[in-house]
């Protein structure tokens, strides 16, 4: 008996579809790709349940006759590519041989349809592999209509996430079109409710439209102040917006690559983006929008269904341009500076009298459960009596640690029982405030402060769903947050944050929380309460005197674990008696 056997289309269409159509977004992708190629100067979107009930897509393009209404559901039918080296030459979004007939595999499709001028048009439903059509009002353009997503195939309804989530990827995919496409109208409503409009630009010139795009859809606060990079060089053309070097927000999710106007993910060209930059400040990430124009043989778009991923023929070449281009723009801006230059006192001006020393701030490294970490353990530590406190010694001042000072503004230096202790003070502070926030998120009593002023957060439309889909999780992080114009208002903020700036960092880095598709809860839960403590404890550089040195040793020993901050960065390091004799080649050393 064979065990080998050819599979009914029903069953093989259905496997097939789920590498193009993996949720609505990707649907959405699909459809408003196949718009854009029929020369669509308008796309309307409209969806309900998140697209899982209904995603509607009508656009203004070049409709179907008749006929090609009855053969754009079937398999491999297609109007892009006639021969297999048409593949090469390609200046469409792709041949889509597969996408509506992908779609029709695991959705109830309907497809509307008329060429300009035409006295009526066509409509093919296709439902359970059944497939009706007949004649249609003479509309001009394509409206497509997917119903029940997922409706045969039950299971993959559990991957789906929630409608806040799955509805924010949905304006994710409206944003990445509109962006370069700045000539083209996109509206998108979901339940009935407009969330996104983009008019069309029409500035006159091509890259003064490209920049109010980008404008548009990211908000003036992250779009303000890009700086514009327009090339053309032999088989390619570039347009860039990039992030001035002080002006960098704390997520890196505002990264955008197009190349032929087709929305890519590309490790190389992020790479490229970042190698251009150089030095930057620890944990900020440059805007970017990016769109390339190459020669449809430079790359490979067909390595992956989704078509996310390229693959480019030079890719030292496209390495080279990216992160060159961004380096340029980056030093003309830094020359462009105005420099200045401060008055020198006028002689007969007598000096002011030097302001009396601040007062030093409080401390605020707190504390959390008893736990003596591996590293203090190590330090072979004699009898307190070996470093009892001298007379006269402040109260705060703990034996058998003696501070020995601070260097770089960064580091703590004890002598312990003979030995050296190193602290770095920003990942050793950032551990104790961590360990605090978790055990009052644990116990329930997350202190939350009432801000005087809402506290405006501009982020783009689909980042805006993604945060407030967890509202209610920020909140038990003692954030309050309130949809506002396009973009959030924060009311209310954790007790231990006092800056404004702090909070708008906290929200972009809260973004990549929630996009990350591991265990989005509890990355969300680390990732935003390691934040918190990251952005209030003190930073490398920060001068600390002796009281505030010892406090923080102190509130390290009680945590739960003192070697490295929540992000895994040391917190700590321990050289005791026997080791320095062994470094300095000391006689009687224990050998290595």
């Amino acid at each position: 008996m064979p065990e080998i056997k050819a599979l009914p289309e029903e069953v093989f269409s259905r496997i097939a579809a789920g590498e193009v159509v993996e949720r609505p977004a990707s649907m959405l992708k699909e459809l408003i790709e196949n718009s854009l190629d029929a020369g669509a100067t308008r796309v309307d979107v409209d969806a309900v349940g998140a697209g899982r009930v209904s995603l509607r897509v009508v656009d203004d393009g070049r409709g179907m006759d008749p006929e090609d209404v009855r053969l754009c559901l079937a398999r491999h039918a297609t109007s892009k590519i006639s021969v297999f080296e048409d593949l090469d030459r390609l200046t469409t979004f792709g041949f889509r041989g597969e996408a509506l007939y992908a779609i029709a595999a695991v959705a109830k499709v309907t497809v509307t349809s008329a060429p300009r001028g035409a006295e009526t048009g066509w409509r093919i439903t296709a439902e359970n592999g059944k497939v009706t059509n007949g004649p249609a009002p003479a509309v001009p353009g394509t409206t497509v209509l997917a119903r029940d997503l997922f409706y045969n195939t039950p299971a993959r309804r559990e991957f789906l996430k929630s409608d806040g989530y799955e509805r924010g990827r949905l304006a994710a995919i409206v944003e990445e079109a509109a962006l370069v496409n700045p000539g083209v109208r996109f509206t998108y409503k979901a339940e009935g409710r407009q969330v996104l409009r983009f008019d069309p630009e029409d500035s006159g010139e091509a890259f003064r439209d490209f920049d109010l795009r980008a404008a548009a859809v990211l908000g003036d606060e992250l779009a303000g102040g890009l700086l514009p990079i327009d090339v053309e060089r032999p088989g390619v053309r570039a347009r860039l917006l990039v992030s001035p070097a002080g002006k960098m927000p704390s997520s890196r999710a505002f990264q955008y690559f197009f190349v032929n106007k087709r929305p890519i993910a590309s490790r190389l060209l992020q790479q490229a983006l970042y190698k251009g930059y150089g030095e930057r400040p620890s944990g900020r990430h440059p805007v970017c929008v990016a769109a390339f124009e190459l020669a449809p043989d430079a790359f490979d778009v067909n390595v992956h269904p989704g078509k996310r991923e390229v693959r480019f023929k030079d890719e030292r070449q496209m390495f080279e341009i990216v992160s060159g281009l961004v380096a340029s723009a980056l030093a003309k801006a830094k020359a462009a500076e105005p420099i200045v230059v401060a008055d020198a006192p006028a002689a007969a001006e007598a000096p002011a009298p030097a302001p009396a020393p601040a007062a030093a701030p409080e401390p605020h490294y707190l504390g959390g459960r008893s736990f003596f970490p591996e590293e203090f353990k190590q330090l072979k530590l004699g009898p307190a009596v070996a470093l009892a406190a001298p007379e006269g010694a402040p109260a705060w001042y703990t034996p058998p640690y003696r501070f020995l000072g601070q260097i770089e503004r960064s580091y703590l230096v004890f002598e312990a029982a003979g030995g050296l202790f190193v602290l770095d003070q920003h990942a050793a502070a950032e551990r104790v405030l961590f360990e605090k926030l978790m055990d009052e998120l644990e116990r329930g009593e997350a202190k939350s402060q009432t801000l005087m002023l809402p506290v405006p957060v501009a982020l783009p439309a689909s980042a805006v769903r993604a945060v407030l889909d967890k509202r209610d999780r920020l909140k038990r992080l003692g954030f309050e947050l309130e949809p506002y114009g396009k973009g959030l208002h924060a009311t209310a903020i954790p007790a231990l944050f006092s800056q404004a700036d702090d909070v708008k960092r906290l929200i972009h880095r809260a973004v990549d929380a929630l996009s990350d598709p591991v265990d989005e809860a509890a990355a969300l839960r680390h990732d935003a309460i390691a934040t918190i403590a990251c952005k209030a404890a003190v930073k490398a550089h920060d001068r600390l005197g002796e009281e505030e040195a010892y406090k923080l040793l102190e509130a390290l020993k009680d945590c739960r674990d003192g070697s490295c901050c929540p992000h895994g960065r040391r917190a700590m390091l321990a050289l005791d008696r026997d080791e320095l004799a062994r470094r300095f080649q000391r006689p009687g050393a224990v050998p290595l």
